[in-house]
């Protein structure tokens, strides 16, 4: 007899009939845990993290100096470098992403002194596979006080649409 009642509430109908019932109700609120209605999740919620692809510093290009036209140490006018990077990625339709690219660093006088207001040409490029997605040249300004300066630049919002495959740089161009 005991046995027969316990296979009673083991059967898949009594569970699916008692998580059927009414929030208000005690069977209800017994089943949930709650008074509340169930609510129903976006799937969206329950996706993993977004792939966000690392960035890096193209050797050779960290660092540019520009001089008097003497090419010696003391006809040096200023020199910047690139210090450190960031990004950050949000979650486009399916697996793209959108992504923002910071980059940032120091200037430094020279034995022949900086001007005023030094521009820097900053490129960042993005390779999704063999391809070249993205690639542009922003001239950031920088204006000095003193003879070193730290600057900083974020560019965005960049589509990549393989995020898996992408490869993102950063240097200054020539």
């Amino acid at each position: 007899m005991i046995a027969g009642g316990l296979a009673a509430c083991n059967s898949s109908s009594g569970v699916e009939s008692a998580s059927q019932e009414p929030a208000e109700t005690a069977l209800g609120q017994f089943f949930r845990g709650t008074s509340a209605e169930p609510t129903t999740i976006d799937p969206e919620l329950m996706r993993g993290p977004v792939a966000c692809p690392t960035v890096s510093i193209l050797s050779g290009t960290e660092v540019v100096r520009r001089d008097d036209g003497t090419e010696t140490p003391e006809g040096l006018r200023w020199q910047a470098s690139i210090v450190r990077t960031a990004r950050e990625c949000e979650r486009g339709e399916g697996e793209a992403i959108t992504l923002r690219i910071g980059v940032s660093g120091r200037v430094v006088a020279g034995p022949k002194g900086a001007p005023e207001v030094v521009e820097l040409p900053v490129r960042i490029a993005v390779r999704e596979g063999e391809t070249v997605s993205y690639s542009r040249v922003h001239n950031v300004r920088v204006t000095m006080s003193g003879v070193s300066q730290s600057w900083a630049y974020v560019d965005g919002p960049i589509p990549i649409a393989a995020p898996g495959s992408a490869q993102i740089v950063v240097g200054f161009d020539s």
